[in-house]
């Protein structure tokens, strides 16, 4: 029976959202989108394997690949996303924290950090499922045949469809040269400005080409797969690279017969607002949840934590590393922000707790954002106490705000999680433990539902 996988489906056991980061928070993810038909071989389903990060320094190519994991849906075909390969450089800004991990794919020495991972990933590219490789850069310059500026001439690599040979021994695809062509044509029609030229890059790596020949793609054509090198220009700014990454990988879909849709426009203007909105990370199985599109920076203040806690975003390159006692938010190569952390036991009693907002009652779970226009209440629980953190209200006990209308004019701005000072923090303890979070977020503008779950469980 055939199945729609809308959201992600993890393979092996390396998606890092939901590893807990005792065992390494930064494993790469992959993600597989699209119709599997369980009952049948793949024989006849068009399977694309996409990897973005393998080298760190490259955010056109790894935020491109975020996207189609996250924002797209696919009617029929198969498409795994590997958006983060090298997720520590990704981290670190870097080509490659041990080294570049694109020129790893000849030979290897096992003493080698990036062993395993490489190995992985020669395996899942000689499975027989997959039909396509496209790997994502971002490349300096413009490439172009000819010279025609220090910006634009034969040694550059950006905005390029890559190729190591006109073609190969793959069943399916194996014209890649007409494929590339195909693609760079389509690319061209939809320049965002006419100095960004779109061309083809054959490096006709067999003619001895010595850095060609440790790719990733050299390697998959050396086991008769198809494969493609996609490169943004490092001159552009990040939504412009991401705009032609997915102009040609659109192409490479079409041309395959993968049927998609994306819920954002493919502008500059939609792509930098879709990877900045709507950003949330979550802890100890979403019993903290932190709206980060308009975070506080760079210090959040303090946060409880305990020590084998769980990280779960919905953008698989965001991520929380903790060292010592401050926790590092990153998404991509940016850190967003930090905050300290208090060490505390974990109770898991309860899941959700009643609380009044604007007058009426809510079930609300942990890890919801709370809208309220006036105030909020939470309404008493026995044996549970809430720290409403920032809040000046009330005579009731010291620290214990449950069953105390609490008001926006109670916070002091200064503890509020967002630039705008109407995010705050409602936190529920049982006796010294730790049970969860709340958001409640002031607004003027009155919702139908006021609970908002951004990161389901």
């Amino acid at each position: 029976m055939k199945k729609l996988f809308f959201g992600f489906m993890i393979i092996f056991a390396m998606f890092l959202s939901f590893a807990k980061t005792y065992a390494s928070p930064l494993d790469y993810t992959v993600l597989q989108l699209g119709m599997h038909d369980n009952s049948t071989t793949m024989e006849n389903v068009p399977h694309i394997l996409i990897i973005g990060g393998i080298q760190g320094d490259e955010p056109g190519g790894f935020n491109a690949a975020a996207l189609i994991g996250t924002h797209y849906r696919f009617k029929n075909g198969y498409v795994t996303i590997i958006p983060n390969l090298n997720f520590l450089s990704i981290i670190d800004r870097n080509r490659g924290y041990y080294g570049d991990m694109n020129r790893k794919f000849a030979e290897l020495s096992e003493k080698d950090p990036d062993f395993a991972t490489v190995r992985k990933i020669q395996e899942m590219v000689r499975s027989p499922e997959v039909d396509l490789i496209l790997n994502l850069h971002d490349g300096s310059g413009f490439y172009n045949p000819q010279h025609l500026s220090d910006l634009k001439n034969p040694k550059r690599w950006g905005n390029s469809v890559i190729i190591d040979q006109e073609s190969c021994t793959a069943p399916k695809f194996n014209n890649l040269g007409e494929i590339g062509r195909k693609v760079v044509g389509h690319v061209q029609e939809n320049l965002l400005d006419k100095s960004h030229s779109f061309h083809l890059h054959n490096t006709e790596t067999a003619k001895g080409d010595k850095e060609m020949e440790k790719t990733l793609t050299w390697f998959a054509i050396g086991q008769g797969k198809p494969a493609f090198g996609i490169e943004a220009s490092k001159n552009l700014n990040v939504p412009e690279r991401v705009y032609y990454h997915l102009q040609a990988i659109e192409v490479f879909f079409r041309h395959v017969g993968i049927e998609y849709e994306r819920d954002f426009d493919l502008t500059t203007a939609s792509i930098k607002k879709t990877l900045s909105s709507n950003i949330y990370l979550g802890f100890m199985d979403n019993r903290l949840v932190l709206p980060l599109e308009n975070i506080r920076r760079p210090q959040m203040g303090i946060f409880p934590m305990v020590k084998e806690y769980e990280v779960h975003g919905n953008s698989p390159i965001l991520t929380a590393i903790a060292k010592q006692n401050s926790m590092q938010v990153h998404y991509g190569n940016n850190r967003l922000t930090n905050f300290n952390i208090e060490w505390v036991d974990l109770d898991t009693s309860l899941d959700s707790m009643d609380i009044e907002l604007d007058g009426k009652v809510y079930t609300a779970k942990f890890g919801d954002i709370l809208y309220a226009s006036e105030y909020a209440k939470l309404l008493p629980q026995e044996g549970y106490r809430l720290n409403a953190i920032g809040a000046v209200v009330g005579n009731g006990p010291r620290g214990d705000e449950s069953g105390i209308k609490i008001y926006k004019k109670n916070f002091q701005s200064r503890f509020s999680l967002d630039k705008n000072g109407t995010q705050f923090r409602l936190e529920v303890y049982k006796g010294k433990k730790y049970v969860g979070t709340f958001i409640l977020e002031y607004s003027s503008q009155k919702r139908d539902n006021p609970l908002f779950s951004p990161l389901k469980k």
